[in-house]
Formats: C-alpha cells, sequence, structure tokens
C-alpha cells in the first residue's frame, strides 16, 4: 500500500500485532480455519450504504469450544445469523458477533455460517469503506481498504494475517449502468430486476482478509493481455477507469505500461503468481494505492505507484507479511520494486536518483527501526510509517543485495523465497534464515544492525598516498542506539590511468586499511554505486597527524586517567578514545585546551586518542597498564 500520508469472516486478532477490536481476546475466535468466504451484497457509488450477507466456510480446531466469534463492526445491523442453512443464536458484545449453536463445535467439522446485515458502512482513519466525489471526472465512487485492521467495518471477519481463505467469491449488485471491480475474475454479469446488475467475482487463490475489495462508479472497462515470459504464457490485464473518453486519452500510455512492468518482474521474480485470473486496476480519488489482490486499487497511473502496487502481488498477497511488526516483508519490498522498475526499464541514472532521494528520507531523522515494536502494532501510522517501514526497508533489500554481490543469486533467493512460501505468511526472521542457507552467511548481524536496530552509521573518511600505498581511515559514529553498523564499503579511487573500485569491510568503529596503488589518486569517492544508508559527514585528503604535535597525552602509560591538551586553543572540537579492536570506548565534545579522562574502568592494553577538529583528525597512541 502507498498512501501520501457467502461470507463470512471469522475474525481472530493475532496476538503478535494485529488491533484488538472486541473487549478481550477470547478462545472463540481461535478455535477455527477460515476455507472460504462469500460476500453477496448490494452496494452504490453514491454511499457506503451497503446490504446483503457474508458467508464463511469454516473448519473447527481443537479443542472445539461452545461458540466462534467473528469481529464485526456493531455500527452495522445484523438482521439474522445461520448456522449450515439453520437460524442460530448470536451475541453482540462491541465489535464482536458471537454464534452459540445449541449443540458445540466438533472438531473436524465444517461449518457454514452466513450472516445477513445492512447499514452505513464506515471507516476510521484510512480504512473502511469510503465513498467520495471526483469532480475532476464528475463521478461518484465508492471503494473499499481494509489494511490493516478496516474489513470489519464492512463485512464479518476473521482479521488474522496468518488464516488466509483458501478462496473467496464477491458478488456485487449494483444500477446497471456502473460497474463493481473486485478479487479474481468476473465469471458473470446477471441482469436484475429494476435496472440492476450483479458482477460475480470469483478467486481460486488464498487470500488474506484485507485484501477482500470493491470498488463502484461509472466505469469504463480498458483491457488487454499483458506476456509473462517468452514462453507465451500472457494474463489479462483489467482496468476500470473513469467512463470519459478524456481520462482513457490522457492515460493509456502509462497503463499500458503495466504490460512492460509484468513482464519484468515475472523474469526477476518468477511468473505472476495470480496469471490464471487477472491483474487489474480501479481507480479512486484516495491519495495513493492498495495492493488488492489481482486488481489495485489507486488514484493515478504514475510510473513508480503502479510498479510499487504491482510488486506486493508478489511480496504482500502471494506471500504476506506474519505479523505487522514485519510489516517491511511487504512495504519494503514494495518499495524496492519501485527502484528495479526504474533500473531495469527506464535507466540505471533514475534508479540511482531514487535510492539517493530515499536514503535521504530516510536520514531525515536519526532514529527508529524498520521492524515494529509490538506495542506500536495497534498505531496505524507506525506501522505504515513511510520513513521506517518502506523507505528504510528498501534501503535495507538494497544493502542486503549488495552483501548477496551476486545478482543472479539475489534474484534467485527472491524467487526461491517466494516459491517456498507461496500463499503463506512469514516473518523478517524467515527471510534472514533463507539466506543464509542460501548463501552461506550468517545475517544474524546484518539484521540486528538494520532490521531491529535504530539509526544509520556516519562516516569521517580520511586518506592518502605515499609512494605506491593508498591509506584509507574511516571512523564510524551512529545517529542513534545502534553503536555499530558492521557493512561493505566500496571506494572509487580517480586516478591518472582510470577509476578503480576498492572494497572494504567496516568491522570497527575506527578502521584503517591500505593498499598498493603504483599510480596517482586524484580523488576519493566514498560508496560510488549508491549502495549503502550511510552519510559521510566529511571526505578529506589532509593525512592524519602522526607526529607529537596536535595535542600531548598524560601520563602514558596511563592507569587511573589521562589528561590531553591541545597545543593551541580550538573552540569546538570531538574526542573518542578507540581500542586496539577499533571500538569507540568514549565519545565528548569539548571546547577546553584541556580534558582529563578516567581510564582505570578499562582493561590494560594499547588504545589510541582521536581528536576531529572539523575535517582535521588526529590521532595519538597511549598505554594502559
Amino acid at each position: 500500500m502507498i498512501q501520501f500520508r457467502f461470507v463470512i469472516t471469522l475474525l481472530i486478532l493475532s496476538m503478535t500485532g494485529n488491533r484488538v477490536l472486541s473487549s478481550s481476546y477470547e478462545f472463540s475466535k481461535t478455535n477455527y480455519d477460515v476455507l472460504f468466504y462469500f460476500l453477496n451484497l448490494n452496494v452504490s457509488d453514491s454511499s457506503t450504504y451497503i446490504s446483503g450477507s457474508t458467508s464463511v466456510l469454516i473448519k473447527i480446531m481443537a479443542p472445539a469450544g461452545e461458540s466462534v466469534s467473528l469481529d464485526f463492526s456493531s455500527k452495522l445491523t445484523v438482521d439474522s445469523v445461520t448456522l449450515n442453512g439453520s437460524k442460530t443464536l448470536y451475541q453482540r458484545p462491541g465489535d464482536t458477533l458471537k454464534i452459540t449453536p445449541s449443540e458445540s463445535f466438533v472438531d473436524g467439522n465444517t461449518a457454514n455460517i452466513t450472516v445477513y446485515y445492512h447499514g452505513l458502512g464506515k471507516n476510521y482513519s484510512s480504512n473502511g469503506i469510503f465513498n467520495r466525489y471526483s469532480s475532476s471526472w464528475n463521478k461518484n465512487i465508492t471503494w473499499t481498504l481494509s489494511e490493516p485492521f478496516g474489513a470489519y467495518e464492512w463485512f464479518p471477519c476473521k482479521q488474522s494475517l496468518t488464516d488466509k481463505a483458501d478462496s473467496v467469491y464477491v458478488f456485487l449488485s449494483t444500477d446497471k449502468n456502473r460497474k463493481v471491480g473486485s478479487n479474481g475474475l468476473l465469471t458473470n454479469e446477471v441482469p436484475l430486476p429494476d435496472n440492476r446488475v450483479r458482477y460475480e467475482w470469483k478467486s481460486k487463490y488464498p487470500i488474506d482478509y484485507y485484501l477482500i475489495s470493491f470498488t463502484v462508479s461509472d466505469y469504463m472497462d480498458y483491457s488487454f493481455y499483458a506476456p509473462l515470459n517468452s514462453e507465451g504464457d500472457s494474463v489479462l490485464v483489467q482496468n476500470y477507469i473513469y467512463n470519459d473518453s478524456n481520462y482513457l486519452l490522457q492515460n493509456k500510455q502509462d497503463i499500458d505500461k503495466t504490460s512492460d512492468l509484468l513482464y519484468m518482474f515475472s523474469g526477476l521474480i518468477g511468473k505472476y503468481p495470480f496469471a490464471d485470473e487477472k491483474y487489474g486496476h480501479c481507480v479512486s480519488p484516495f491519495s495513493g494505492g492498495m495492493e488488492h489482490q489481482t486488481m489495485t486499487t489507486l488514484v493515478n497511473f504514475s510510473f513508480s505507484l503502479v510498479a510499487h502496487e504491482m510488486f506486493h502481488q508478489w511480496f504482500g498477497d502471494y506471500v504476506t507479511c506474519a505479523t505487522w511488526q514485519d510489516i517491511w516483508f511487504n512495504e519494503g519490498f514494495a518499495s524496492y520494486g519501485e527502484y528495479l522498475a526504474y533500473q531495469y526499464l527506464v535507466s540505471q541514472q533514475s534508479a540511482d536518483q531514487w535510492i539517493r532521494n530515499t536514503n535521504e528520507y530516510v536520514k531525515a531523522e536519526p532514529g527508529g527501526s524498520i521492524y515494529v515494536p509490538l506495542e506500536q502494532t495497534d498505531d496505524e501510522g507506525r506501522i505504515f510509517d513511510a520513513r521506517l517501514s518502506y523507505k528504510k526497508g528498501a534501503s535495507m533489500i538494497h544493502m542486503i543485495r549488495q552483501e548477496v554481490g551476486n545478482d543472479s543469486l539475489f534474484f534467485d533467493i527472491l524467487k526461491g523465497f517466494l516459491e517456498e512460501n507461496k500463499f503463506g505468511t512469514v516473518t523478517g526472521d524467515d527471510f534472514r534464515n533463507y539466506l543464509d542457507e542460501r548463501t552461506g552467511k550468517d545475517f544474524t548481524q546484518f539484521f540486528n544492525q538494520w532490521y531491529y536496530g535504530e539509526g544509520y552509521p556516519i562516516h569521517s573518511i580520511r586518506w592518502e598516498q605515499r609512494n605506491d600505498t593508498l591509506y584509507i581511515n574511516s571512523l564510524q559514529t551512529t545517529s542513534s542506539t545502534t553503536p555499530f553498523f558492521n557493512l561493505l564499503l566500496e571506494f572509487k579511487a580517480v586516478t591518472e590511468n582510470g577509476d578503480s573500485i576498492l572494497s572494504f569491510r567496516q568491522t570497527a568503529s575506527y578502521n584503517q586499511w591500505q593498499v598498493y596503488m603504483p599510480v596517482k589518486v586524484t580523488a576519493l569517492q566514498a560508496d560510488p554505486n549508491r549502495w549503502l544508508l550511510i552519510n559521510i559527514s566529511d571526505i578529506s585528503v589532509l593525512p592524519e597527524v602522526h607526529s607529537e604535535s596536535g595535542f600531548a597525552i598524560m601520563p602514558n602509560p596511563a592507569r587511573e586517567r589521562i589528561t590531553i591538551r591541545l597545543d593551541q586553543p580550538v573552540n569546538n572540537y570531538k574526542i573518542f578514545i578507540v581500542n586496539a579492536e577499533g571500538r569507540i570506548m568514549y565519545t565528548r565534545e569539548s571546547g577546553s585546551q584541556q580534558e582529563v579522562i578516567p581510564v582505570h574502568n578499562y582493561p590494560s592494553g594499547i588504545y589510541f586518542v582521536l581528536i576531529r577538529n572539523g575535517f582535521n583528525l588526529s590521532r595519538r597512541k597511549f598505554i594502559i597498564n
């Protein structure tokens, strides 16, 4: 999802991040598995009023219990409830619909619950059911957007990410001069009395509750087939756009790019997963797009928006995050789909600009983790934080691509992970484990830094060339609570005979590298290919001070404390104490010519004092006995 800021669905609220809509987490929301949804509703483009029924076929799980519960908005009126075709008793505690038949449920049996209801469907925040008027095109539109917690506002459902229905039917009746788009294939258009028509949409694929949708308006259908590979596979691309010839004229070129995107993504990460049905778009006047399975709802056909929502069909729909804490799997990958679209269909330059803008957006604030803390999983704004879940999530994937170091393997990993988990749900750790298995590397530290950790690294680079050797020194500090980022840092050495790419692993807060370089280096660029979410605070050819000038350390060796005295007064500078492994042990800003620092708690060994004053970085060694 992008925002610029039958059928019964049995609602079970996951204990790992779904919003609890009822007063307490009840057993009756965990004792069944959803098999099938069937929505049969009357809808209109002029109102959010809906009526009809929602049915769900469920399988009872052990222990069976005496009741099952659905989450369903108390704002909608229930007319009756049937269980296997017969009326049954129910209760409505808050936003829960609790069904308690005369006989207890039996483990292993199936049950078909149908809820008949009517009322004005509601929305809170940015999800639920909406109705707007587009003044640009003189159209009324009603649409649904249920992610993350809004499905219960318009149909009874089990809002559990890990309980996908095996299939779904969505039958929608409206005025005959309107069209209604939804999931799967349009299998029939049935004329009804009073100048109405029923659109019968059916999907055979597993689907999560929040991906079920409809959109109704005065639409025209602009459809075509798009190739998916060189073997002749293709898919229907069905677009419900405003019924105005000017709209098609203005947007046709952008809509047609859907074909190129489907072909390109299918080649990179595996054939479009719902190819037996369709890929489509429904236009609606909200600020962004939503990846409803097989039928994206979006505000316009901008290239990056279409690419983002389409990539969701693989990352988010085909395979879905198992908890809202791991929304990165949906939104980080979909955002990276934008980068890939620019890289493969526009130019590397445009992709470079995209990742540059993305990283700058992330660095606008110092902290925040991609992983959503458990206590914030009822906060829609935190789940869909554009800076963290989307942009930083995409930056992390780009850095994974660098760490893998082989594009063929990287895309094979994406393809293999999707295939292994098809139609299922996953966590970030599931993806990390698969990375470890396929690459033979251990990505634990990487995920601890970038996924669970906060902030980004800040590097001060000093370099010099002496004779045939290039010396590079890198001092890393960080923007937030993560103390250190182990990363692969590339440099481009510009020489008289051409450019050379050098790669070094930053293994400590302070690293020193040297490399044989017999030709004169005229310039050095850090991270020239924009792999890293990093801030290069400065990079300078000024050599470090290796002599006794600059400052003195007394006593040396030391035991209890050291006194640092600068040769000349300095208004503002920063002191670092670094151990022999390069770990920063102490940091302090000062404006005094002399500082006294306790060192009695440090183990015996060799240490360095670094003083950074603007672009000057001076270094002195001392010993603690």
